[in-house]
């Protein structure tokens, strides 16, 4: 998610995008509750990354280590776990800049330069699938994100923001929602046929560009074209959703909401989550896996 975001922006500004309701969960017809491994998936939120936290480490050692995050959703969502199954050890795959397309057929995480929390060197999709055949039975539950970075990608190929740029933005973002959906089925279905006994999660995005008032309401609806695509993936697999956007971006509070849960009002905007906006987003992970059953 590092950057991607962004192009909602140039998507939004001429109100292209038409508003679409998208699921705020998806019916699944079984329970499988947290087992011996909890495994992570996708791009920089999966990894928990900050902005602010790869500068300081560069400026104090000139490279990175990864454990210098562990305030994201999958570290929350971890210790979630853990007060219903104490064992529970979590692997995390999650690799900054990855696109569904790269965590199909990538080797390791080219988009970022530094060490991952769980390092591969195969595609992540296969990196994945490994794990899970060789702890069969033993993997619950899988979480994913993955999907905006593609649409960032149209936004670069496309030469950038201006007016020039946008026709061609425009033309391409319907095929590329398209490959997303494609390629999160698959994705989703290739987990679902290695482990049938994991719960599978996927997240549905926030838009930090709501962020800027005059773009809430256009920005919004671009998120929601994403968050569709998302929704008829994890629909078709049986797999459930955990809604990042509604906390975010439909508080009766917008846009201090974001300020808050989000880098962007920072002396230093970013994107990403703060360790509050992270914290939610596990909520949201707690909430889908309707864990809360199994406690006390």
């Amino acid at each position: 998610m590092i950057r991607r975001v962004l192009s909602i922006v140039a998507v939004a500004t001429l109100g292209i995008v038409t508003l679409r309701p998208y699921a705020a969960n998806a019916s699944t017809s079984q329970f499988n509750p947290p087992k011996q491994y909890y495994l992570a998936l996708g791009d920089s939120l999966a990894f928990g990354y900050q902005q602010f936290k790869l500068n300081q480490q560069l400026a104090q050692s000139g490279t990175v280590n990864p454990t210098a995050f562990t305030t994201g959703y999958v570290d929350d969502f971890g210790r979630m776990l853990r007060t219903i199954q104490p064992g529970i050890q979590t692997v995390n795959y999650g690799c900054p800049g990855e696109t569904s397309t790269q965590f199909l057929s990538s080797a390791g995480c080219p988009t970022y330069p530094f060490s991952l929390h769980d390092s591969y060197t195969s595609s992540q999709m296969d990196a994945a699938l490994a794990f899970l055949r060789a702890h069969p039975g033993q993997v619950s539950p899988i979480t994913l994100d993955i999907g905006t970075n593609d649409i960032g990608n149209v936004v670069s190929q496309c030469g950038g923001y201006s007016a020039a740029d946008l026709p061609c933005i425009f033309a391409a973002l319907p095929g590329v929602l398209n490959q997303v959906g494609e390629n999160l089925t698959r994705i989703l279905g290739a987990l679902r046929e290695a482990s049938p006994s994991s719960e599978i999660i996927v997240m549905q995005y926030y838009n930090p560009i709501a962020v800027i008032p005059s773009l809430t309401t256009a920005s919004n609806g671009a998120a929601n074209e994403l968050n569709s695509v998302i929704a008829g993936a994890a629909g078709a697999t049986q797999a459930r959703l955990a809604d990042a956007f509604t906390p975010f971006n439909l508080a009766p509070q917008e846009p201090q909401t974001l300020c808050v849960l989000t880098l962007m009002c920072t002396a230093q905007p970013d994107i990403h989550a703060s360790d509050a906006g992270y914290l939610v987003i596990a909520q949201q992970f707690w909430s889908a896996s309707d864990y809360a059953r199994l406690s006390g």
